[in-house]
């Protein structure tokens, strides 16, 4: 599947956050702190739509303001987690 180059970025800081090292798959908690949310907004409105990832407004998990967090996983396909690596995305 092909990616841009900001699309890959994104996909590589979900990759490495801390919640994608326990071996069940490559995940991270979408919040202001960590992402410019104008950008990743439209990041996540286009990997959604190529089924590289799963998106949720509400995880079920609060901020330290009490605010849901939202959350992004990267599906099955596009990760190898054996190898901690993304596979199957070709940057444009």
């Amino acid at each position: 599947m092909q990616v841009t180059k900001k699309e890959y970025q994104f996909l590589t800081q979900i990759k490495g956050s801390d919640y994608s090292g326990d071996g069940c798959g490559f995940t991270d908690y979408i919040t202001d702190y960590d992402y410019d949310m104008k950008v990743v907004r439209g990041l996540i409105h286009s990997l959604v739509e190529k089924g590289i990832i799963v998106y949720s407004d509400d995880c079920g998990i609060d901020d330290s303001k009490g605010r849901a967090m939202a959350s992004a996983d990267v599906t099955e396909n596009y990760q190898d987690i054996e190898n901690h690596k993304l596979i199957n995305i070709e940057v444009a």
